[in-house]
């Protein structure tokens, strides 16, 4: 399997599980409105373990060594799958829009995600074809740095203020379960970041004293 299969087949995986969860959920509680929403959940925290391999590989390779590389070196395909997964979700959220008597979402928070969308999706068509070559490293880096960070902070909008709120358990154990561990994980996410980028700078610091 060379070097461009082994991508394609993650993402055949990646839609084909988010599917078979959105198919589960709708063919169990039904196609209503209420039962979209229990679909788009349970694929938006699909879609985000992926996402969050892809971002946390290379500092838990830089923070904790060799054991995390391969993960680290898997960024590109995690990222990928990622991609793929989300479709998924997209699908269901254009359906949710179609049977809806009123858009679900604001039109300020419509943009926001909207343009999480745009990150995702300019990532995945920048990583055929050498597109990201084309815009040479230093480009390319700070574009991923940019994207990769609004997606996580996408995340964090939906997660992090309901795992908050769970914590005190006045929803029960179920919504504690579906929201505490995602918000945590995109909370850990930056801060892995954060910690590899420093780890990186100790030698240049120490090659200059």
């Amino acid at each position: 399997m060379n070097s461009e299969t082994v991508p394609l087949v993650w993402m055949g995986l990646a839609f084909g599980v988010a599917a078979i969860l959105a198919l589960a959920v709708l063919t169990t509680l039904g196609f209503d409105t209420q039962s979209l929403g229990a679909a788009l959940r349970v694929t938006a925290r699909w879609s985000f373990l992926l996402f969050w391999l892809a971002y946390a590989g290379g500092p838990s390779a830089a923070l904790f060594g060799q054991s995390f590389v391969p993960l680290a070196r898997s960024g590109r395909t995690l990222g990928l799958a990622f991609a793929a997964a989300h479709l998924v979700h997209v699908g269901l959220v254009v359906w949710l829009y179609r049977i809806s008597a009123k858009p679900p979402l604001s039109d300020s928070l419509f943009a926001f995600f909207a343009l999480g969308l745009v990150c995702i999706y300019t990532l995945a068509i920048l990583s055929f074809g050498g597109l990201s070559q084309a815009l040479g490293p230093r480009w390319w880096r700070r574009v991923r740095f940019v994207a990769m960070n609004y997606i996580l902070l996408a995340f964090a909008r939906d997660f992090v203020p309901a795992g908050i709120h769970s914590a005190s358990l006045a929803k029960g154990y179920a919504h504690f379960v579906a929201y505490a561990p995602f918000a945590a994980l995109s909370i850990a996410a930056p801060l892995l970041a954060i910690a590899a980028a420093a780890r990186r700078r100790q030698p240049e610091r120490h090659a200059v004293a």
